[in-house]
């Protein structure tokens, strides 16, 4: 094989699986970094969900997901809020934007 046809080759499996991988990286991306919130949003639904770090204890590290009604032009509404293991809540970031939800900057106030 040529140099140029290795080249060529490279370039169509690079060109293929990138949109894979930058897919999977977004999907699959924890909700929270130190010391900052992840939150989601749900058009369709006219929901928002913020993900923020809880405190840590013996059972582990706690995640609070606080879920807003969001009608826009109108600021969120607090509707519920819960706390959950950190690796339940990474599991429920993932499985949220599976099925449709989308990451997002939280709202102005």
């Amino acid at each position: 094989m040529r140099f140029c046809e290795l080249l060529s080759l490279s370039a169509t499996i690079t060109a293929k699986l990138l949109p894979m991988l930058e897919r999977d990286h977004i999907s699959h991306e924890p909700p929270l970094h130190a010391g900052r919130d992840g939150w989601l949003v749900n058009g369709d639904e006219q929901l928002l969900v913020r993900f923020s770090t809880g405190r840590s204890t013996a059972h582990g590290q706690w995640v609070i997901l606080s879920t807003y009604r969001w009608v826009r032009p109108y600021p969120p509404e607090p509707q519920s809020q819960r706390r959950m293991l950190q690796h339940n809540a990474i599991e429920a970031w993932q499985n949220m934007q599976k099925v449709g939800w989308r990451r997002c900057r939280p709202p102005v106030r």
